[in-house]
């Protein structure tokens, strides 16, 4: 059987929400399992407004719209993260400007940030790289300080906490992906948090394809009329019942898929003596979106998944870095030497929550015969 890199979660009631959700069309038009699922969500963010959107790029997309990026504009952020980060910023004109990560969590180097804080500087937009996060506290404290506004790109990060809290609820915004890859899945779909209330009419306009459709739900407004720009952002309804079900069990999703990083990480860990990179212990602990190794080349991170492909064996490659793309480097040219380290010698290993422990001990005794 080939082990594959990443796999869906579908409970037992999976099928008894579908029916559900087919035998009334009014719950298609209250939203059910969006408002269920939103109910879910809250007590993990209960002073935060939210929105389910279509995916994490149209809730980043907002953002954007909402905090006024304009032609001119300058945002800080990885290069060692998904474009989407990027676009949604530099669709509205902004012009990104990429920082360093450090080796440790492949996360922004907050010694590194402030360097490139000009007066065109708008904001930081952090990625928490695997559901880890960098330094928030003296992050903060720099956007604060040069009166910028900080966006989580949380995408990874559904479950994870930095220093007791959880991640979404440090920034001015967030955003967490709900895509297929992630432990918490709608299959495709999005969550914008806004932490900033004077913010929370403006975004909810944008949602509702620049309408106030809300006001005139709850009965403030007596007319449901065009008031912004906008577009529709709402995520599809069985999506959302996806997202319900995956909610209903995620702290069993999560448990499991910690136990596989840690059943990883203790056949593995004997490779750091050869100078393959892991993540640290204090961030296994947590681990629940992915496992990686850190190869000593890239050359040898080619060989490796190409020898874990040929036992049937999906591992995979992530980020180039955007500032070595075409498009990055209509930006200018930026050199991150720790970043495009990364990018070429990282490997992920499958994790999700169907692997069982004997395909674990299989994929660990082909990584460690190879590289022996």
């Amino acid at each position: 059987m080939k082990i594959k890199f990443n796999d869906t979660f579908k409970s037992n009631e999976y099928l008894n929400y579908v029916e559900d959700l087919f035998s009334n069309y009014e719950h298609f038009r209250s939203k059910k399992y969006s408002r269920l699922a939103l109910e879910i969500i809250r007590q993990r963010f209960p002073d935060a407004a939210l929105w389910l959107t279509h995916s994490a790029t149209g809730a980043l997309e907002m953002i954007a719209e909402a905090i006024g990026i304009k032609p001119g504009d300058e945002v800080i952020l990885s290069s060692f993260t998904f474009v989407s980060t990027a676009n949604a910023f530099v669709s509205h004109g902004a012009t990104p400007v990429f920082s360093e990560i450090s080796l440790d969590d492949f996360n922004l180097d907050v010694s590194k940030i402030e360097a490139n804080i000009t007066s065109r500087t708008k904001a930081i937009i952090v990625t928490h790289y695997g559901g880890h996060s960098t330094d928030l506290t003296i992050l903060r404290e720099i956007c604060q300080r040069h009166q910028l506004f900080l966006i989580e790109d949380a995408a990874m990060a559904y479950g994870n906490d930095f220093q007791g809290k959880p991640l979404g609820t440090f920034g001015d915004f967030a955003t967490i992906s709900f895509d297929v890859t992630k432990q918490i899945s709608a299959i495709q779909g999005g969550l914008l948090i806004c932490n900033r209330p004077e913010f929370r009419e403006k975004l909810d306009h944008i949602y509702h394809i620049g309408t106030n459709r809300t006001q005139f739900m709850q009965h403030n407004k007596p007319y449901y009329e065009w008031v912004s720009v906008g577009s529709k952002y709402q995520m599809n309804e069985l999506n959302a019942l996806s997202l319900y079900d995956n909610l209903k069990h995620a702290t069993t999703i999560f448990h499991r898929r910690n136990e596989i990083s840690k059943r990883y990480f203790s056949l593995l860990k004997n490779l750091r003596e050869m100078g393959i990179g892991l993540l640290s212990e204090e961030k296994l602990a947590t681990n629940i979106h992915l496992f990686y190794l850190l190869l000593r080349s890239n050359e040898e991170r080619t060989n490796l998944i190409q020898t874990l492909k040929n036992h049937e064996i999906e591992a995979l490659f992530h980020y180039i870095p955007l500032h070595n793309s075409a498009m990055g480097k209509s930006f200018g040219e930026v050199h991150l030497p720790i970043t495009e380290k990364v990018s070429a010698q990282l490997v992920r290993l499958p994790l999700h929550f169907q692997l069982n422990d004997a395909d674990i001990d299989f994929v660990c005794e082909t990584v460690n015969q190879f590289l022996k």
